[in-house]
């Protein structure tokens, strides 16, 4: 081999020897993206909804010890009394009082898609229309019944009735429109806890 022969090999030789000395080093060239390893995926896990126990125990701890509710409802019972299947909601939570002098409800769907969840408001709102229509009534509970409140929010569908009862001075003195306002003042407290536990 003539000397130019031997001086290429040289260079050859240095060239591919301090290539692996960078790739050792981590200091090479960059891999091609084809071959280069995946960056680990990062997956946070969204927050679930709370269940409608959840909902109403935020509910019951703004009214305090004017929550009158005391007896809470099985599934048949719910299905009986608003009309409204197990198979509509995901989880459910319905409390009314023991007394049948009081009327106060707690009553939250957790609906389990959005069909559903239209199916649990026409029942609801159903109900809602049949007590307001009941003559049957303590005269004390006729207008706290037509200050009833059906509200939703997201897959949640609720119907509230509480706060106990208005002032006697107010309830004296006051017209019906005024003392519909009232109650309906009160069913406001169980809307603003519901906002509140679902943000």
């Amino acid at each position: 081999m003539n000397k130019k022969g031997i001086a290429a090999l040289i260079v050859t030789a240095s060239v591919a020897v301090g290539a692996f000395s960078l790739s050792i080093n981590g200091a090479g060239p960059a891999v091609p993206p084809s071959v280069s390893p995946e960056a680990p995926v990062v997956t946070v896990q969204a927050a679930s909804a709370p269940s409608a126990s959840k909902v109403a125990k935020a509910v019951k701890k703004a009214y305090g010890d004017d929550y009158l509710p005391n007896y809470k409802l099985g599934k048949s019972e719910i299905k009986d009394k608003y009309g409204v299947a197990s198979s509509l909601y995901s989880s459910a939570y319905a409390e009314v009082p023991m007394m049948s002098s009081h009327v106060d409800e707690l009553v939250v769907f957790k609906a389990k898609n959005s069909s559903s969840k239209k199916k649990i408001l026409s029942a609801v709102k159903k109900y809602q229309k049949n007590l307001k229509e009941n003559t049957l009534q303590y005269p004390m509970n006729v207008l706290k019944i037509q200050a009833s409140k059906v509200y939703t929010n997201g897959k949640y569908v609720c119907f509230f009735m509480l706060g106990g009862y208005v002032d006697t001075a107010v309830e004296e003195n006051s017209s019906e429109e005024q003392i519909i306002k009232e109650y309906k003042n009160l069913n406001q407290k169980a809307v603003n806890a519901v906002k509140k536990s679902l943000k």
